[in-house]
């Protein structure tokens, strides 16, 4: 008896060892008929292997050759079904998530997001007391209060084939426990390619945004997106933008706004990236003295230790506005300085099913001669998106 199941282990194993090889044999094949364009029968032998497997890395090389063919629908749904197992390696996420955005940027997309967030002064409150209006001293009744909210966002993007054109849309809503400090921000529009490389595109959007359920803003414009140069370790792109922004209750801020900003990535090793942006911007008012012109600078770096998988990112931007005359209120020319400083720490292991999850703590000050306008805030946020 112990001879006979001794016997079957064996058959059993050899059965085993086999089918294994078969399968190697199979996987051999069908990465030569890939490699050679041989497309539908690499296909074909994939999905064969998939009937007796379920191989994470079989069912790449399906995914990857289904992309190739221009199958997105199934290749996307293939690939991410790997990137959600918990025992695949966050390399290979990585190398997924490039398959997926290329797969999205061609069929489109549309993604959520949500932070916890913590703000200091989600008001944007004076931090001085009492300011002076000429001879008169005005002491503010509301003070800076510290809240905690949830904060929606959406992006989207959807290429439209018979105008040759894309369609694009961004919003965000921040929810907080006093709806006067709720606030919606949406920016929608059209972008085309208007050459055949696609390093120069052209855009017509309409942005708006309201608070506490009122609107705040309207801005339509219209912009053009160029990449200046880009090599396997840098990229620099520049952006110019031209619109109108309308205040529906104070159109006496109307104003011609128009700004250009130029952006900077460089990779400094394998593990570390400099970024540098900078923006000039000026906006003409229906009254004089709320025309103002301004630049913002903003230099970063961010730094991946691949052994325990952590991402930090660090930014700080400085910037500046000056106002074209005398402010009818305060009687003073009002300037602005203003800065901020986000720093970012992630986790290629912090997941929530095919999300990732990051900390984000910030802090910014405007400083301006008329005190009503300075003020200061920190924020930290938890992002899963």
């Amino acid at each position: 008896m112990i001879r006979l199941l001794f016997l079957l282990l064996m058959l059993g194993s050899l059965a085993a060892r086999a089918d294994e090889d078969a399968l190697q044999r199979a996987f051999a094949e069908g990465m030569q008929a890939q490699q050679a364009g041989e497309l539908s029968r690499a296909e074909s032998i994939f999905r064969r292997m998939l009937e007796s497997t379920d191989s994470p890395r079989v069912k790449l090389e399906l995914a990857r050759t289904l992309f190739l063919q221009g199958h997105y629908a199934e290749a996307k749904r293939l690939f991410k079904d790997v990137s959600v197992r918990d025992e695949t390696p966050w390399r290979v996420r990585d190398n997924i998530a490039l398959f997926v955005r290329e797969i999205e940027e061609r069929t489109g997309y549309l993604k959520f997001g949500v932070t916890v967030v913590s703000d200091s002064n989600p008001g944007n409150v004076a931090r001085q007391k009492e300011f002076s209006i000429g001879d008169l001293r005005v002491t503010p009744t509301e003070a800076p209060k510290k809240m905690t909210g949830l904060r929606y966002s959406a992006q989207g993007w959807l290429p439209i084939e018979a105008i040759g054109s894309s369609g694009y849309a961004t919003a965000s809503y921040a929810d907080y426990p006093e709806q006067d400090f709720d606030r919606l921000t949406v920016d929608a529009g059209l972008v085309r390619n208007l050459t055949q490389s696609g390093r120069l595109r052209g855009k017509a959007g309409f942005e708006f945004g309201t608070q506490g359920g009122n609107g705040l803003y309207r801005y339509p414009y219209i912009g053009l997106d160029t990449l200046l140069a880009q090599s396997e370790s840098s990229r620099l792109a520049a952006e110019l933008r031209l619109g109108r922004v309308l205040f529906p209750d104070f159109d006496y801020l109307d104003a011609t706004y128009r700004s250009a900003a130029l952006s900077l990535r460089q990779e400094l090793s394998h593990t570390v990236a400099g970024t540098l942006r900078a923006t000039v911007e000026g906006s003409r008012a229906e009254e004089k003295p709320y025309s103002y012109y301004g630049w913002d600078l903003g230099p970063g770096i961010s730094i991946f230790w691949p052994r325990y998988t952590f991402l930090v990112g660090a930014t700080f931007s400085v910037g500046a506005r000056k106002y074209a005359e005398v402010d009818p209120v305060f009687g003073q020319r009002r300037e602005d300085e203003r800065a901020r400083g986000e720093l970012t720490v992630g986790n290629k292991k912090w997941r929530w099913r095919d999300n990732y999850v990051a900390l984000v703590a910030s802090v910014e000050e405007t400083r301006s001669n008329i005190g009503f306008y300075s003020y200061r805030k920190s924020n930290i946020s938890l992002v899963v998106e």
